[in-house]
């Protein structure tokens, strides 16, 4: 496939490449300006985006970290080491690294072992 092909359907090198997170906070209080920290602090400062749901006391989101040659990994422990600095932060899940565009995603069960 030819490299302009590549890059509009977002194959090879420009595969952009994602995370699930989930995150629960060990209270209700302030959680619009949870969410608003969450989404300048830890997502937008580190060049990332994110869709899914932020409720008063969990977050589950998918984590867009961009492409392979952007260091998706180190983006995302920014994200999780903000989360970790956080008191209101009980604790956080995260999904395996998956292609955004073209992968299968596959969302955290209940089951899943909470770092």
């Amino acid at each position: 496939m030819k490299k302009r092909l590549r890059k509009k359907k977002h194959r090879g090198e420009f595969a952009e490449w994602g995370r699930q997170l989930v995150a629960t906070r060990n209270t209700k209080e302030d959680a619009n300006a949870f969410q608003d920290a969450f989404i300048l602090e830890a997502i937008e400062a580190n060049g990332c985006y994110c869709g899914g749901c932020l409720s008063d006391d969990k977050v589950d989101v998918i984590v867009e970290l961009g492409r392979m040659s952007d260091n998706p990994e180190a983006k995302f422990t920014k994200v999780t080491d903000w989360l970790d600095a956080r008191p209101d932060v009980a604790g956080w899940r995260a999904g395996e690294l998956f292609d955004t565009w073209h992968g299968d995603y596959q969302d955290i069960d209940d089951g899943s072992e909470q770092i």
